[in-house]
């Protein structure tokens, strides 16, 4: 995706939204397989959107015109603002494959030899060329536009010099087209916490950071790096250590509030280009936004557009996500919006004066999902210790 110019590859991005709500529903659903209780994004929008101001809707726009190992640095590659992806070695001798960090997914995964031709244009896993390779003889399928499916293994994984053992990896042997070379440059997809907290005495601190952006992106393995941002952190409580999931209270245009909930759990996902969030409360925003239309006739359902010449600074409210003291007393705001800024919410020229925004609905989504179309306003550290989050300004 090109923030000169309307998406190069739409469907591309609309394959990503469903692989994206796959994706976390498959992880929530195992989590209350596997702990026996229902993790908060899946109990329901428990406080829906109630709109600040009524505003009418936007019109239908229907035709074209080891303990204590040193933090480490796992530098990351911008593909057109779309995906950003890292290197692994894996296996023992290790081999390099490139990666996408997805922070909203439950699994590690790469092509492996024996792939049909859906990997073809990807580098490929080879168990049999790796002495610590181990076979688990189980079957795994990832749902996503189409599955992935293959066979579970244990290897080394090793990234920026550190080596976690006895990683699970799904060893691919088919992809579904949005993982195929076309689409997707990086050979697999790694979940981001997966070194960090592989074992709990690797960094002093359990904490990996983010920083996206067109250049200078990076994981940052076993704390923050200070030369990657300014100022202080704001925190925010996370509902669950699983899938980041952090507490949406209201959404916000041009910093004036225009609708608020009691509670909507919202993923913090890399893994996903976009916000998505409910059909309403999706709705609920872009009537707030004047000059907005409803882009679902051309872009499919769920786009809108915003005017070119006037893109807003759209912000979400989220539970305890104060600032810290001293900027409280400079600026008498103790909670404002997290804000994306406009150059980020801007997807790109639709036609005319129209440019897609950068907040999507899906039907029956009962949870928020925060992409990089967020994410890349901060610098974001996560601490599985403390199952909190927490932003500052990218430096």
């Amino acid at each position: 995706m090109k923030r000169d110019g309307v998406s190069d590859n739409i469907n591309r991005l609309k394959m990503q939204i469903a692989n994206t709500q796959r994706k976390l529903q498959a992880g929530l659903a195992a989590i209350e397989k596997n702990t026996g209780h229902i993790h908060p994004a899946t109990a329901g929008l428990q406080g829906a959107f109630t709109a600040t101001t009524n505003h009418p809707v936007p019109e239908k726009l229907t035709t074209t015109s080891k303990r204590a190992t040193a933090p480490v640095t796992e530098p990351l590659t911008d593909f057109q603002d779309d995906l950003w992806f890292g290197t692994i070695a894996v296996g023992t001798p290790p081999k390099a494959f490139t990666v996408q960090i997805d922070t909203g997914s439950a699994d590690t995964f790469l092509p492996a030899v024996g792939c049909d031709a859906t990997c073809n244009g990807h580098t490929l896993y080879n168990p049999a060329a790796s002495s610590t390779a181990v076979n688990r003889t189980e079957h795994f399928r990832l749902p996503r536009s189409g599955n992935v499916t293959g066979f579970i293994f244990q290897d080394e994984v090793t990234i920026a010099g550190v080596t976690a053992h006895a990683q699970p990896l799904g060893a691919a042997d088919h992809y579904p087209v949005e993982f195929q070379a076309a689409n997707f440059p990086p050979d697999g997809l790694n979940r981001s916490s997966q070194l960090c907290f592989s074992k709990k005495n690797t960094f002093a601190e359990p904490i990996f950071s983010i920083k996206l952006a067109d250049t200078g992106s990076e994981l940052f393995l076993g704390g923050v790096d200070t030369a990657s941002f300014t100022g202080a952190f704001r925190n925010v409580s996370c509902n669950e250590g699983n899938f980041w999931g952090i507490p949406l209270q209201g959404l916000a245009v041009n910093n004036e509030p225009v609708a608020t909930a009691k509670t909507i759990t919202a993923v913090l996902d890399t893994g996903s280009t976009v916000v998505i969030g409910d059909d309403a409360g999706v709705k609920m925003l872009y009537s707030a936004i004047p000059g907005s239309k409803d882009a679902s006739a051309i872009l499919g359902p769920g786009f809108f557009t915003v005017p070119c010449d006037s893109v807003p600074t759209v912000g979400l409210t989220l539970v305890n996500g104060t600032l810290p003291p001293d900027q409280f007393l400079s600026t008498g705001v103790e909670s404002p919006p997290f804000n994306i800024a406009p150059e980020f919410f801007n997807l790109g020229v639709l036609q005319g004066n129209d440019c897609v925004g950068g907040v999507v609905s899906a039907d029956g989504l009962s949870f928020w999902v925060l992409g990089d179309v967020f994410l890349r306003n901060f610098y974001t550290y996560f601490d599985q210790g403390k199952i909190q989050v927490g932003f500052a300004t990218p430096s």
